[in-house]
């Protein structure tokens, strides 16, 4: 393991590379700052345009765009109260109430080194967790493969959505739209209605992008019909400018921070490795944490700054420990590592334990990269912050328009076809539905990814079973479908109590 991780340091610190990441890291850092946009649609994005690049480049400029893109969130948050991203709500507690005190600047620097370190713990979990679970993962058989994928789907479907149900009805969605195209055992066309565009079923980022993307579109052109531009926030903007040159400093904050740092980058490590859980769940989790350590816990929500701390070091401990599932089992972490799949299999990568033995240079030097774009972050937060919000005056009419062309154009890349834009476009009006109904996405997004997975697992280990009960009789069979259940009904256990505690 260490003799990869030192001759692939060389590979990533080519020009070529260093350059790929500061782009990516400063266009993701933007992508996260600008409320609507995240870090999951900017990776799908960026995917298309890295096809003509040597796979670990493209790798690493999405490795940029994803770390850039959960730090990015802050600024959003602290300057005008809205999270750029979805882990980025909890910042908004005491961020945006530090900006009105004039503590703007302090409450900015805070976020981009306290996100520096929780990705920086993350991606050294990476580095010296993944390898020894890929080397697990090796003793994994079919029905095994099987169970992992099912309890990820069952996770997310639980935890992340909100609503079993509902959860459940979208990732089942998206395992059949999974079936489409050539069946990978037998060799049977499925659903393609003798559409030959349709043989090898729809391309995952043209899903991506359609379910992502589009409806995005959408809601910035509805909320421009209502009255409701970037112009608007201007005000608030102006409101929240920095009133006096309160600083981070090494000497006064960095001893205070510390006890922070390890508690919460602990919590993001964990989190990020169960798959759905996600960065959110882990801000929440540690910001209590926080408050619940504090001496002064009245202060919370009004400006304290330890909540900025806890809320980003833990939401950027998730980034690169998500990859520790992707990269070792092929199961996604979170949305994002879900999309990087597609772009780990565009460039004929396929994630799972035999990738470390396969491409040892590609999958160190990601590693790498999720390390080393925090630095990049760093940098580029610290010294550019009054420049990224300068970015949220952007007219919203001009943002829509941006999304919509790097789209179309990403998508028509793809095979240079038609069919793929048309497809595209159906699946954003599809989103666009599910957001109107409050059903879930991701879900859907990891049934898609997981559906082909899944079955040919199933069926295989039904083929050199004596039985089918044998899936189930496996001891880690056995312990995975256990897991399931738990995940499946764990939520409406919960749901159960709190309901008897409201009637008493």
């Amino acid at each position: 393991m260490f003799e990869h991780l030192v001759s692939s340091l060389s590979g990533t610190l080519v020009f070529a590379n260093l350059v790929a990441m500061v782009v990516s890291t400063a266009a993701g850092i933007m992508v996260g700052a600008l409320p609507g946009l995240s870090a999951s649609m900017g990776v799908a994005l960026l995917i298309p345009f890295t096809f003509s690049m040597d796979p670990l480049t493209g790798l690493l400029c999405m490795a940029g765009m994803y770390n850039g893109a959960i730090y990015g969130g802050s600024i959003a948050a602290i300057l005008i109260n809205i999270p750029g991203t979805p882990g980025a709500v909890v910042t908004t507690f005491d961020g945006n109430a530090m900006a009105k005190k004039g503590e703007g600047r302090y409450a900015l620097e805070t976020a981009v080194i306290c996100s520096t370190v929780g990705g920086a713990a993350s991606a050294l979990a990476l580095m010296f967790i993944a390898p020894y679970l890929a080397a697990l993962a090796l003793k994994f058989g079919p029905a095994e493969y099987f169970w992992i994928s099912v309890l990820g789907l069952s996770t997310i479907a639980s935890f992340l959505s909100g609503s079993t149900v509902k959860g459940l009805f979208c990732a089942f969605a998206g395992l059949f739209i999974s079936t489409v195209g050539i069946d990978q055992i037998s060799g049977v066309f499925r659903f393609t209605f003798d559409n030959m565009y349709l043989m090898e079923g729809f391309p995952e980022i043209v899903v991506l992008i359609g379910l992502y993307s589009i409806p995005e579109v959408f809601t910035m052109l509805e909320d421009v019909a209502a009255g409701k531009t970037a112009a608007a926030n201007n005000a608030m903007l102006d409101q929240t400018r920095y009133k006096e040159e309160k600083r981070w400093t090494f000497r006064q904050d960095f001893k205070s921070s510390l006890p922070t740092w390890t508690r919460s980058s602990i919590i993001g490590i964990v989190i990020g490795m169960i798959p759905g859980a996600g960065s959110s769940i882990a801000a929440f989790i540690s910001y209590k944490e926080a408050k619940r350590k504090s001496k002064n816990p009245d202060n919370f929500g009004k400006g304290e700054v330890e909540g900025i701390r806890a809320s980003e070091t833990a939401n950027n401990a998730v980034t690169a420990s998500a990859m520790i599932p992707m990269l070792t089992f092929g199961i996604p972490g979170n949305v994002v590592t879900a999309i990087m799949v597609g772009g780990l299999l565009i460039h004929g990568l396929h994630p799972g334990p035999n990738l470390f033995i396969k491409e040892p240079r590609i999958v160190y030097g990601l590693m790498w990269g999720m390390l080393l774009t925090n630095f990049i972050m760093l940098a580029l937060g610290y010294f550019g912050s009054r420049f990224f919000a300068k970015c949220l005056k952007m007219p919203t009419v001009i943002l829509a328009a941006a999304i919509g062309v790097l789209s179309t154009v990403g998508t028509y890349s793809l095979n240079n076809s038609m069919f793929d834009v048309y497809s595209m476009l159906c699946f954003g009006v599809v989103g666009l539905v599910m957001r109107k109904m409050k059903l879930p996405i991701a879900p859907a997004v990891l049934g898609i990814i997981l559906g082909p997975l899944a079955e040919t697992e199933l069926r295989r280990a039904l083929m050199i079973a004596d039985s089918p009960i044998e899936i189930f009789t496996r001891p880690l069979s056995f312990f995975l479908f256990l897991l399931t259940l738990l995940s499946l009904f764990y939520p409406v256990f919960k749901a159960r109590l709190a309901a008897r505690g409201t009637k008493a």
